[in-house]
This record gives structure tokens, sequence and C-alpha cells, in this order.
């Protein structure tokens, strides 16, 4: 982001979530512009809402309405565009033992 330092705490736990974020969606290069976008304000929206948490830990009054509106913006915007992901994805590969039982079942 122009004129923030990437060195800070909080753009560095940005960076991370919106590529954590893109990955669980299948990947930043399947992501178009909007999705990129909207991967961009749910971390900043997970930023917020994880000051507000470390701020109940310390013993701080918080808003807890604002921490229930954070957490159900954050789900609205990244439900389809991890189920999107989910569907790009290939199907899961067999564990070990599943695969030498089809084998074994196959070669008798």
């Amino acid at each position: 982001m122009p004129g923030v330092d990437n060195r800070l705490p909080q753009a560095r736990r940005f960076r991370d979530l919106c590529k954590q974020f893109a990955e669980e969606a299948g990947g930043t290069n399947q992501l178009s512009e909007a999705e990129k976008a909207q991967v961009r304000q749910a971390a900043m929206l997970t930023l917020r809402a994880e000051a507000l948490q470390n701020a109940q830990v310390l013993g701080e009054l918080v808003d807890g309405d604002e921490a229930i509106r954070l957490s159900s913006e954050i789900r609205r915007i990244l439900a389809p565009i991890i189920a999107k992901g989910a569907d790009r994805r290939p199907a899961s590969q067999p564990d070990l033992q599943s695969y030498l039982a089809q084998r074994e079942g196959r070669a008798a």
C-alpha cells in the first residue's frame, strides 16, 4: 500500500491476512480485481476485530456490537470467495491406506 511502512506489525499482519484469505480462495491469480478488493476489505476488518479482541483480553471496555458486526461482515465478505475457491481446488488425494486398498482390490 502506498505511503505505508510495511515493517509495521499491522502492515505485516494485513499483508499476511490478504495472502491467507487469497490462498483459501484458490490463489491470488484466480481472483478478479473485485474479489481482491474484498479480500483486502476483509483483512482490514479482521485487523480491527483482532484489536478489539486484544483490548477485551486486556480488560478494556469494548463495544460488543462493533465486535459482532465486524465478525458478521468478515464472514459475509469471505464466504462467497472462499466457496468459489473450494470449487477451484482439485479433489483431495486419498490417504495411503485407501490407495493401497484400492490397488490390492484391482490386483485380486
